[in-house]
C-alpha cells in the first residue's frame, strides 16, 4: 500500500544505465578525435578516457581490497574509513591526470590557488567541521551501528539543551542517522554529536539502571507500601543479582517521592520496564491504602471489601495439605486474600519467606529470566510452569523457613490466598504428632517437581528436623 521511499532501482535498469554510460564514454574518447583534429578535442578525449580508466580501477580496488579488509573492522564507522580511502585515491587520480594529460604543474596550481583555497575553506567550515568530527568519531569508536544512544546537548541550535534517543542506522563522513522509537529518522551532523553528551545504552555491559518516580501521601506505615511495591516489582524481568528496589527519594507536593529502580538490558527493554513499573505502582499502592499525590492533593481511594474465606474453601485447602478437618477454624482467621494485577510479582527467588500461597482465581507462572534478541534486545521471562485455581506454592518456606526457590509472577489478573506461619504454630504445638503429615506434603511436592536429589529417608529426616526447629517443637 505504501511505497518505501528508499526503494532502489531494479538491477536490469542499473545494468542498462551502466552500458549506456560506457558507450557514451567510448564515443567521447574515440569518435570525437576522428571528427575534428583540433588539439583541445584530443585533450578532452584523453581526459575522458583516463578518467574512465581511473574510475574503473578505483572501483576494482574497492571491491577486491578495501571492502574485504574493512568489513571485518569493529569500529564506529567502517564505511567512513572506506570513504576516506576512496576519496584519497580519487585525489591521486585527478593529480595524475592534471600532470600527465593536461601538463599542469601541481605546485604552481597549489601556489596560485592559496587565496581561493582560503575562501573555499571559510565557506566550507561547516562541512569541514563535520568531516573532522567524523574522523574523531572513527578514531574513538564509542558506538556502532545498531546501538541505542541517548544524546543530550544543543541539538537544534536553540537556547536550551534537549535529549534525543535513537538507534544508530548509519554513519557517514557528514552525519549520524538515528531511528527513534517512533520510527522517525533523525539525521544529526557529526559536529553536533562531537559537542554533545552521548550515552551508549548498549555498552559496556548492556545492563543500565533505569528509574521511575511516584508520589504518595506521607504515613507512619510507609514501609508497608514500600514492601508491597518492592514485591510487585519482582514481576519485572530481571537478573537475580540486579533485583528491582524502591527507596524514598525526596519529598514533593506534600508527599513522599518513591523512586523505583530496576536494571534494563537495552533501551527498549528499559522503556517497557518503565511502563510496567509505573502501572504496577499506580495499581498496588492504592490497593494497599496509599493515596497518590498530585497538584490538587491526594487522589481518592476505592475501598475493596474483604471477607473471610468460606468454610468450603478452607476445607479444600486443608484437604490438599493433608491436615485434619478440625484445623479449619484454627487456620481460617489467619488466611489473607491478595488481589494481583497482570505482571505483578508474588515471590522472588532467594527472598526470605514464611507463608504458603494458594491460587483462588486467575493464572500465575513460575518463571526464570533469560536474554533474548527478539522482538528486541532485553530480558524476558521464560515460563517454567503455570499455576491455576486450586494449586499452591511456597510450602518449603512455610514449613522450614528456607529462602524462596522460585520466582512467581501473575500472568493475568488473579486472586491468591496466603497462609502464614503463625496460622500453623498453635495447632502444630497442640498436635506435634501431625508433623509427619507436613513432611509427607514436602515429599509429595518434591516428587511432583522431579527434583529428588537425596535418598527418601535422608530427606524426611532432614525436613523433620528443619520443621521442628522452625516451629520451636524441640
Amino acid at each position: 500500500m505504501f511505497r518505501d521511499l528508499r526503494e532502489k532501482v531494479s538491477a536490469p535498469r542499473r545494468t542498462v544505465a551502466w552500458i549506456l554510460l560506457g558507450l557514451l564514454v567510448l564515443a567521447a574518447a574515440f569518435v570525437l578525435p576522428r571528427i575534428t583534429p583540433h588539439p583541445a578535442v584530443h585533450r578532452a578525449a584523453d581526459v575522458i578516457l583516463w578518467s574512465a580508466l581511473a574510475y574503473g580501477a578505483i572501483r576494482v580496488i574497492s571491491f577486491l581490497l578495501l571492502d574485504p579488509l574493512l568489513s571485518q573492522r569493529q569500529t564506529a564507522t567502517p564505511g567512513f574509513a572506506r570513504d576516506l580511502l576512496v576519496v584519497g585515491l580519487y585525489l591521486v587520480a585527478v593529480g595524475g591526470i592534471l600532470r600527465e594529460v593536461l601538463q599542469v604543474s601541481l605546485g604552481q596550481l597549489l601556489g596560485t590557488g592559496a587565496i581561493a583555497a582560503a575562501v573555499v575553506g571559510l565557506s566550507l567550515q561547516e562541512v569541514l567541521g563535520n568531516l573532522f568530527a567524523g574522523i574523531s568519531l572513527h578514531l574513538d569508536p564509542a558506538f556502532e551501528e545498531g546501538d541505542w544512544l541517548e544524546i543530550t546537548g544543543n541539538l537544534r541550535g536553540g537556547p536550551g539543551r534537549e535529549t534525543l534517543i535513537g538507534q544508530v542506522e548509519a554513519m557517514t563522513w557528514r552525519t549520524v542517522q538515528l531511528r527513534t522509537e517512533n520510527g522517525d529518522m533523525d539525521i544529526l551532523p557529526n559536529r553536533v554529536i562531537a559537542q554533545a553528551v552521548v550515552t551508549n545504552l548498549y555498552v559496556p555491559s548492556g545492563l543500565h539502571r533505569r528509574t521511575s518516580k511516584i508520589i504518595v501521601e506521607p504515613r507512619p506505615d510507609l514501609h508497608v507500601g514500600l514492601g508491597a511495591l518492592t514485591r510487585a516489582l519482582a514481576g519485572l524481568p530481571h537478573l537475580a543479582h540486579h533485583p528491582p528496589e524502591v527507596v524514598v527519594h525526596s519529598s514533593d507536593m506534600g508527599g513522599a517521592v518513591l523512586e523505583m529502580r530496576f536494571w534494563a538490558l537495552g533501551f527498549r527493554h528499559g522503556r517497557q520496564a518503565t511502563f510496567q513499573a509505573t502501572r504496577l505502582a499506580a495499581s498496588v499502592l492504592p490497593r494497599e491504602g496509599f493515596r497518590l499525590m498530585g497538584p490538587h492533593g491526594p487522589t481518592p481511594l476505592v475501598v475493596h471489601s474483604e471477607s473471610l474465606p468460606s468454610a468450603s474453601l478452607m476445607a479444600e485447602i486443608v484437604r490438599e495439605l493433608g491436615l485434619p478437618e478440625h484445623w479449619i477454624e484454627d487456620l481460617r482467621p489467619h488466611l489473607k486474600r491478595h488481589l494481583l494485577a497482570p505482571g505483578e510479582g508474588v515471590i522472588r527467588e532467594g527472598d526470605p519467606g514464611n507463608s504458603l500461597f494458594a491460587v483462588h482465581r486467575g493464572t500465575l507462572q513460575v518463571v526464570r529470566a533469560e536474554e533474548r534478541q527478539a522482538p528486541y534486545t532485553g530480558l524476558f521471562w521464560k515460563p517454567l510452569a503455570d499455576l491455576g485455581p486450586g494449586q499452591w506454592f511456597g510450602e518449603a518456606s512455610l514449613l522450614t523457613g528456607a529462602p524462596r526457590n522460585a520466582t512467581v509472577v501473575a500472568l493475568t489478573e488473579a486472586e491468591i490466598l496466603e497462609l502464614p506461619k503463625e496460622a500453623f504454630e498453635a495447632s502444630l504445638k497442640r498436635e506435634p504428632e501431625l508433623l509427619e503429615r507436613l513432611v509427607d506434603l514436602m515429599d509429595r511436592r518434591e516428587r511432583e517437581t522431579a527434583e529428588v536429589s537425596a535418598p527418601k529417608e535422608g530427606r524426611r529426616t532432614l525436613w523433620a528436623r528443619q520443621v521442628r526447629a522452625w516451629f520451636g517443637l524441640g
